[in-house]
């Protein structure tokens, strides 16, 4: 219930229908996204799978109308053309994103890892944080630009003279983020998400879906690709009902058939 497509899915078993989602149509144009920026995963235990493009050529400015309105009705702060995809994905897939600068980003390279001890980073709040070695962060080459699945730093932000996006979508451990998130007293619609459990299966098309709103919103083109990191996989587990427990549980008989349609 965190996402427009899960209560779409609700919705669809009560009335009998079926989910339509979101299809993006990418015009992928350039350089690879692979030769534009690099994927590090140290934390592989924290970090299971680390996906990122890049839309080139964008310009920065307020969203349109109908985008602004439909945040903030969802209690969104409409920010620029490029974070608003971001938070229109995250509200529409229940999938958390980030965009960062890519000029902004030191050797055109992201490292998931651990903070250092005694590093500090300012986040998007403009507050400096100390940060636990607890932490995982997102950086670059040479600091932090990011507590991951918390809040992005000030230092690779969006901003108006942007031209290059990275995007960001990746599955973080939920317990991670929660300590992270509670660690700093930040509670955000991403941490709120994955300390929840993100789908590990959300991460592409999710980057796809956002990465096509903003070459539409900025009039920026998509790199060829997508730079995926999963040095573990996570598997779908398998989900076991016992046929007594929906009576138990609900007070009513669901006829077999009737549970396996909705299901």
């Amino acid at each position: 219930a965190l996402s427009h497509v899960g209560i779409a899915r609700e919705v669809a078993a009560a009335l009998g229908t079926k989910v339509r989602l979101p299809a993006p149509r990418l015009a992928e144009q350039g350089a690879p996204a692979s030769d534009l920026v690099k994927v590090r995963i140290e934390s592989p235990e924290r970090c299971a799978r680390y996906a990122a493009r890049v839309v080139a050529g964008v310009r920065i400015g307020p969203s349109p109308l109908w985008l602004a309105r439909r945040l903030e009705s969802c209690g969104v702060r409409s920010i620029s053309n490029a974070v608003d995809a971001t938070n229109l994905v995250l509200l529409e897939l229940g999938h958390p994103l980030h965009a960062f600068d890519l000029d902004k980003v030191a050797g055109r390279e992201i490292v998931v890892r651990t903070a250092r001890p005694g590093e500090r980073m300012v986040t998007l709040d403009g507050k400096e944080r100390a940060l636990s070695t607890e932490d995982l962060l997102i950086a670059d080459r040479d600091r932090g630009s990011a507590l991951a699945g918390v809040m992005g730093g000030g230092d690779s932000e969006i901003s108006a003279g942007t031209t290059r996006v990275l995007l960001e979508s990746a599955w973080f451990q939920p317990g991670g983020i929660r300590r992270t998130s509670r660690r700093h007293g930040l509670k955000t619609e991403a941490s709120y998400r994955f300390e929840r459990g993100a789908d590990p299966g959300m991460v592409i098309p999710a980057v796809d879906r956002c990465a096509a709103l903003i070459a539409g919103l900025a009039g920026g083109t998509v790199s060829k690709g997508v730079v995926d990191a999963h040095p573990r996989k996570v598997k779908a587990p398998r989900v076991k009902l016992r046929w007594r427990r929906p009576a138990e549980i609900l007070g009513m008989d669901v006829p077999r058939a009737e549970a396996r349609k909705i299901l």
